[in-house]
């Protein structure tokens, strides 16, 4: 596999830092928010994990140098006056502009907690969706765990999210990045590596088959992807999607067990036990999917 990774990349400035005081919980979840240019949305994502039943949180805000708004300065601001709910809050700040791969490479790095879940900053996620994909990665053997999403904003929809399937995911992504992952899966796969056209995220997922590591559904819509001119389903990543494709055949030419036909065995569906199709639950609500 080859590695992308920017090895000029500087460190990190800590803008703010909250600790309580005490051991650290065993049940500490971290959170990674990645921003850039993103002050318009940042609180209504962070107001979202501050809503979280998950109590134990290590809150890990990545500024990736915005140069458009003044994200950093509202990302501090909130952590100063949310500090209390969180056991650590940090605020980090890159000197330079260098990709969402390099802040979420940073965020795990800082982490505390032994399992990190992933948000950028003009996304959101519902109350329980960190007690939820907790609960099913203690419950499990799976590096990660991941849930169904809702498209909002300027697009209204439920996601694709699946059961995983190395031989569907090989050929094509249905896995968002919003997910709870081991923080030893992503040292096992080296993190995220900056691809300059994109799909940093597949390229992560297709890692973790070439490593043997697999991710357990959660069949429930716990994520919200916000929708907008600037989000990556309304950018060039998609327009370059065979460009995209020979790169990813690039990084990785073997795709496991793409000429066989694997049924996925009813355990990968972590919580509730469900059939593949199996509705979707957004907190009482039940969303018919059509068969």
């Amino acid at each position: 596999m080859k590695n992308l990774s920017k090895p000029w990349a500087l460190q990190p400035v800590v803008a703010f830092a909250a600790r309580q005081d005490g051991p650290v919980p065993a049940d500490l979840v971290s959170v990674c928010v990645t921003v850039f240019n993103y002050e318009r949305y940042l609180d209504d994502c962070l107001n979202s994990i501050a809503a979280q039943t998950h109590q134990n949180l290590d809150v890990v805000i990545v500024d990736d140098k915005s140069d458009k708004d003044d994200s950093l300065t509202a990302a501090v601001t909130w952590a100063a006056e949310n500090a209390a709910r969180f056991y650590r809050i940090s605020v980090l700040s890159h000197p330079r502009n260098q990709g969402p791969a390099a802040a979420r490479n940073s965020a795990f790095t800082h982490a505390l907690g032994e399992s990190v879940f992933i948000i950028d900053a003009d996304n959101e996620i519902y109350p329980r969706c960190i007690a939820r994909l907790y609960a099913a990665l203690q419950d499990s053997g799976f590096d990660a765990t991941y849930s169904q999403l809702e498209y909002y904003g300027d697009e209204r929809k439920i996601g694709s999210a699946d059961i995983w399937d190395a031989a569907v995911i090989a050929k094509e992504n249905y896995v968002d990045v919003m997910a709870l992952i081991k923080k030893a899966a992503w040292q096992q796969v080296d993190g995220f590596c900056h691809i300059e056209e994109g799909w940093e995220d597949y390229d992560f997922w297709l890692k973790f088959i070439d490593a043997g590591l697999e991710p357990g559904y959660v069949p429930e819509i716990l994520s919200r992807y916000r929708v907008h001119g600037k989000s990556r389903t309304r950018t060039d990543a998609y327009a370059a999607h065979e460009q995209l494709r020979a790169i990813m055949a690039y990084r990785h030419p073997v795709e496991p067990m793409a000429s066989q036909a694997v049924e996925p065995a009813a355990s990968q569906i972590v919580e509730p036990a469900a059939s593949q199709r199996a509705a979707p639950v957004v907190n009482d609500l039940t969303i018919k999917v059509a068969s």
